[in-house]
């Protein structure tokens, strides 16, 4: 059966999945795709690729958070060699590492600059850490990732951030009351942090992705 054309958005929706892949060596969730396209909500992007499915390109995988399964190899090659002939890539600092479960020291020298694609990491004032420990797996942030964080001094309410605390650097999610500041765990085996206003405590920035090498 001959597979049917792509539109000009299901395209950039296809490209997007190889592109993601390649970078962080897994597919997209729906919620990374609904947020990198502006997708007002997730159903937009399961029509999408549910069109995609059908016109023979992808599997689409029931009741699993990356249940995607790049099917057309042959499309796949030649969409993959038309994104890296027009890839614009540009360079982030690789700043020491971040605790995710127990606060380690902040390592404030530059260690290296890794690329970062534009079609998956987009705004300025980004750099990367590297995460030490697994209080935040249950959000597929494993040790050793690279975590790509977008340089802010505030966030909202159940943003995954940053912080400095005293002096040590960790990443947790971000939770405000009115007197104080919970820093929560994505794994169970962890208790929360509470913060109070006698604390040196400032916000690094947002979690906006995550690398991970295989």
């Amino acid at each position: 059966m001959k597979t049917l054309l792509l539109t000009a958005q299901q395209k950039r929706i296809f490209s997007f999945l190889l592109a993601h892949q390649n970078v962080t060596g897994s597919l997209p969730t729906i919620r990374e795709i609904a947020d990198h396209f502006g997708f007002k909500s997730f159903n937009n992007a399961r029509q999408h690729l549910r069109l995609i499915e059908q016109k023979g390109y992808i599997r689409l995988i029931a009741n699993k958070a990356r249940g995607i399964e790049i099917v057309n190899k042959t499309e796949k090659r030649e969409i993959r060699t038309t994104h890296q002939d027009n890839i614009l890539e540009f360079k982030i600092p690789l700043v020491g590492s971040i605790a995710a479960g127990k606060p380690i020291t902040a390592i404030e020298n530059i260690e290296n600059h890794i690329a970062l694609d534009k079609e998956l990491f987009k705004g300025n004032n980004l750099f990367a850490l590297r995460v030490k420990g697994d209080s935040m797996i249950d959000i597929g942030v494993m040790p050793n990732d690279l975590a790509v964080i977008r340089q802010q001094q505030n966030a909202n309410n159940g943003e995954v951030v940053a912080v400095i605390i005293d002096g040590e650097a960790t990443l947790k999610r971000y939770i405000k009351r009115e007197e104080f500041i919970i820093l929560h765990a994505e794994n169970k085996k962890y208790e929360d942090m509470f913060i109070t206003p006698d604390r040196d405590f400032n916000i690094l920035g947002k979690l906006v992705g995550v690398i991970r090498k295989y």
